[in-house]
């Protein structure tokens, strides 16, 4: 059997979707729910992807397994976002509420039962042979539709989701780990171009354009084939990738919304109206003399243990009146000390990397970013300046 181009990418496909799917299933890891999560999602997509054995023995023995098993595709962006969940949020639990996101292949399902599967074996075949390019039946056409729906309302919520990790990070840990939220975000901008080309793809068949479909699966195949492989290396690489937050992490966006009259009289400890000059003295006093920055670990709520104030009040006191990522306001004086650092003659022989460490910071390129951003110099060109000048 000679196999076309489509069909070689297929094979490359569901090859690779299948080897990262077993990788997933048997490697030993603590984030067990999240590796089940995106190996059902690979079989999905893997069979999604497959043009040679569902067409070529399923359909023509098994009709009514075929339509099942291709009806599978409705769950693939709910099993991919319900992943995205997982590793975003460390006390992600899968629920009896996560079953609605099937709502749609159990729709698709119970309405091609009249039709389809309550027919025998030659009344099942008609139905598939009377589904043609230029005429598809009301059933498929509603599952095209439920498709390409779910297209766009899962990749805005998984975008909102990324976009509310990334703000929380920044607002609650001192090391926010962007390196993971820039690989989270390219993941899914990735997807979306795949989706985009696939929807193109279906609108070119509907529209009966054989060459601007043929290209458009040729496309989707080879971006697929670039998405998948790409995640095989990236996660075969980092198995312990992100950081999981809790899920119950208030924005300070959500905190401010709730009203300042209404915190002041239902929650007295948080009120951040009142001494706000004080309480921002008191912090930047504790964090000069104390200097917890140095800890790289170090979050908004260990801090707010330190300085004996509530982890609610002390978001807002940095992110909302001090108008500051907790992040940022962390990395200052961070900055600041290694500036010291950098200028002082006797410690000429410490390196950049050693004094990055020693300041809090656990990445060479985010010291880098940051002390730009608060010096326009880089480090080694920090301390050339100042030894120039000393001289």
């Amino acid at each position: 059997m000679e196999l076309d181009i489509l069909q070689i990418f297929s094979l490359l496909i569901v090859f690779v979707h299948l080897l990262l799917a077993g990788f997933l299933l048997t490697m030993k890891t603590k984030n067990l729910v999240s590796n089940i999560l995106l190996a059902a999602f690979l079989l999905v997509s893997a069979e999604d992807s497959d043009s040679i054995f569902i067409g070529g023995y399923i359909y023509p023995h098994f009709p009514a397994l075929g339509m099942l098993i291709n009806s599978l595709v409705l769950i693939k962006l709910p099993l991919i976002y319900l992943y995205l969940l997982s590793i975003v949020y460390s006390d992600f639990n899968l629920k009896w509420k996560h079953l609605l996101h099937a709502l749609p292949f159990l729709i698709v399902n119970i309405v091609l039962i009249p039709r389809f599967y309550g027919q025998d074996f030659a009344g099942q075949m008609e139905y598939l042979n009377s589904n043609t390019l230029s005429r598809r039946l009301i059933e498929i056409q509603l599952s095209y539709i439920l498709v390409h729906t779910q297209i766009v309302v899962y990749l805005i919520a998984s975008f909102l989701v990324i976009n509310r990790y990334r703000r929380l990070l920044l607002e609650n840990f001192s090391n926010a780990n962007l390196f993971n939220y820039n690989w989270l975000f390219q993941l899914f901008a990735v997807f979306t171009i795949e989706a985009f080309v696939a929807s193109l793809k279906n609108m070119f068949m509907f529209l009966e354009w054989e060459d601007a479909y043929f290209y458009s699966m040729v496309g989707t195949s080879l971006i697929a084939l670039f998405y998948i492989t790409w995640m095989v290396f990236r996660i075969m690489l980092n198995p312990e990738l992100f950081r999981g937050i809790d899920s119950k992490l208030q924005l300070v966006s959500s905190m401010v919304k709730e009203g300042e009259e209404e915190i002041i009289n239902t929650d007295p400890a948080i009120n951040f109206n009142r001494n706000v000059n004080d309480k921002i003295n008191k912090l930047n006093k504790y964090m000069a003399e104390e200097e917890p920055f140095l800890d790289p670990s170090l979050t908004i709520y260990l801090l707010s243990k330190q300085i004996d104030i509530s982890t609610k009040e002390l978001s807002l006191l940095i992110n909302h009146d001090l108008n500051q990522h907790f992040f940022d306001f962390v990395n200052s004086f961070r900055i600041r000390k290694a500036m010291e650092i950098l200028s002082n003659p006797s410690k000429k022989d410490l390196t950049i990397l050693e004094i990055l460490y020693d300041v809090g910071f656990n990445s060479k390129s985010s010291f880098n970013t940051a002390f730009k951003k608060y010096s326009v110099l880089t480090p080694t060109q920090y301390r050339k300046k100042y030894s120039k000048s000393d001289a």
